[in-house]
């Protein structure tokens, strides 16, 4: 479904012609309610920033029979568990050898791997990042980690505990943005698809600060903020990313991420209450007479019953989760926005996540590779872009960029770009 969402600033387009930009008076007061769509100059010097009211519930325009949508724009993956567990074995054995400095190189192999096995409309992604460069990237971060190190070492002895406190959450609130920052940044510029480049145009130090803040939040709420930062950190990166003259937006709130945390939380809650109500406490005077196997029976499925609830729970808050992420997530091209869409069901989810916790366990995590095989198969075709997005309009505008700093803080800290 193409829609047009109102109030919303155009992008430039490839010819410098742009529409007006709405009165600043409708941009709501919230940062929750307000989204930052950036426009793109050919250069990635200079970034304007407008501010303007998010939109509403799209509506459906009327269609033409002429104007019909085409069909869903689709991601599918080609990769095979065999090939990639090669690689994977390859890159341990010579990390392993190389008291893994061979990290780097491992890590572009990887990626070069999964992104040539992905493909949209009929044409394959490819990664252009090299060893050499994430390798560049490492260097620089053990030297910042060194330097937080002789900091550290160098304090005043009887002040190194509170001080060293302050540098820890120091250093955190710099790591973190910078991780993000670094492989967002190096990650995209590095990726083409028919030779065109994805960008980012993002701020390190407005990342950082938005993440100050957002932790600083966090603190005083005793956590309740976090889901809004973590929408503001979405929201940012994701309207800062380019791919040729199409953009992004994000229109998702930290309401509604929270909700859905705490429904999630509640139901985890009242299930654990239920199960302990139907089979019982397990106190003395209830079941001590009781022969040996009732008292197995007792616990095991007691036992199964909280681990099934469990799991159950962990996949319902992660489908909804992923499924409010791809749903606010917006493109912007021929003056129209464009939907993402997933259609990805519990059960489907469920099965998937089972299934792969049993390989992962019974192959004492050896099969850890046909464990990301099937699920990048499984995950990409249910991805789509509604209505007329056109990839054949798409037009080169980014410039290059080659440094990895932040890459590997990403994997350390286990940065999802999904």
């Amino acid at each position: 479904m193409t829609t047009n969402l109102p109030e919303e600033t155009p992008l430039e387009s490839t010819t410098g012609e742009s529409t007006p930009v709405p009165n600043e008076s409708t941009a709501a007061e919230t940062p929750e309610n307000v989204i930052n769509l950036s426009k793109p100059s050919q250069t990635t010097e200079s970034i304007s920033t407008e501010t303007v009211a998010p939109p509403s519930e799209p509506t459906k325009p009327a269609v033409t029979a002429a104007e019909q949508p085409r069909e869903y724009w689709k991601l599918s993956f080609h990769g095979e568990g065999t090939k990639f567990f090669v690689i994977q074995l390859v890159n341990f054995i010579l990390r392993l050898l190389t008291f893994n400095f061979y990290y780097p190189w491992a890590k572009a192999a990887k990626l070069r791997y999964l992104y040539e096995q992905t493909e949209f409309a009929n044409s394959r992604f490819t990664f252009h990042g090299t060893g050499k460069e994430i390798f560049i990237g490492y260097i620089k971060l053990i030297g910042f980690l060194l330097l937080g190190g002789l900091i550290f070492v160098f304090m005043p002895l009887g002040l190194r505990f509170t001080l060293g406190i302050f540098l820890f959450y120091g250093l955190l609130v710099i790591i973190y943005p910078l991780a993000l920052h670094g492989t967002v940044k190096y990650r995209f510029s590095r990726t083409s698809w028919r030779g065109i480049f994805f960008g980012y145009h993002g701020q390190l130090s407005e990342l950082i600060g938005r993440f100050f803040l957002g932790v600083l939040f966090s603190i005083f709420t005793l956590g309740i903020y976090f889901s809004w930062l973590q929408v503001d950190l979405r929201r940012y990166v994701t309207e800062n990313l380019r791919f040729g003259n199409v953009e992004f937006a994000f229109t998702g709130r930290g309401t509604d991420l929270f909700l859905i945390k705490l429904k999630y939380f509640a139901f985890l809650f009242l299930g654990s209450l239920a199960i302990g109500a139907v089979i019982g406490t397990g106190e003395a005077e209830e079941w001590i007479f009781l022969p040996d196997y009732a008292k197995i029976v007792y616990f095991t499925s007691r036992y199964f019953l909280l681990i099934f609830l469990f799991v159950l729970v962990t996949v319902m808050r992660q489908r909804e989760v992923f499924q409010f992420y791809v749903d606010n997530t917006k493109i912007w091209q021929n003056g129209q926005w464009h939907e993402v869409t997933l259609d990805l069901t519990i059960v489907d989810l469920f099965i998937l996540s089972v299934t792969n916790v049993l390989i992962t366990i019974f192959t004492l995590g050896i099969a850890t590779p046909f464990v990301e095989i099937r699920t990048l198969n499984f995950i990409m075709p249910r991805l789509a872009i509604e209505g007329t997005f056109d990839p054949n309009l798409l037009v080169q505008t980014e410039s290059d960029y080659r440094d990895a700093t932040g890459e590997d803080i990403g994997d350390w800290l286990d940065i999802d770009l999904a």
